[in-house]
């Protein structure tokens, strides 16, 4: 084989295992990024039509872990990429969750929060108040 070839073919080794490196070293990066979220309860409204999920998400070491609620139909499945949630508190914390009615809801957490990150007033048609 010429010198030619031997060089290209070096060439194109080296290019096959940088890509190969730069894609093992994304998955493994990816992964220690990853949040776990754990469903911890739900909470049905008067006539079981609605639900307030709540979860514990925690990120890793450099991301404090906290506790999110969020109003899911029934027969739906919750999913912590597409369904939003109407609050956001610093930790895990034990929720507290009356429906007043199909159209509103109290929340508060114990012990109470030392940080909100979020806290809507909102949840689609359903009116939050926190205590």
């Amino acid at each position: 084989m010429s010198r030619r070839r031997w060089i290209a073919l070096i060439a194109v080794v080296l290019v096959v295992a940088g890509f190969l490196f730069v894609v093992l070293a994304d998955i493994i990066m990816n992964g220690f990024g990853a949040c776990r979220v754990v469903r911890q309860r739900a909470f049905a409204s008067p006539s079981g039509s609605q639900l307030v999920v709540v979860v514990w998400k925690s990120c890793g070491a450099t991301v404090p872990d906290s506790t999110q609620a969020s109003i899911i139909a029934r027969g739906r499945t919750f999913s912590p990429e597409s369904t939003p949630t109407f609050v956001s508190v610093r930790g895990h914390l034990e929720p507290v969750v009356v429906w007043s009615s199909e159209r509103a809801v109290r929340v508060g957490f114990i012990p109470g929060p030392d940080q909100i990150y979020k806290r809507d007033p909102r949840a689609g048609d359903v009116a939050v108040n926190y205590e």
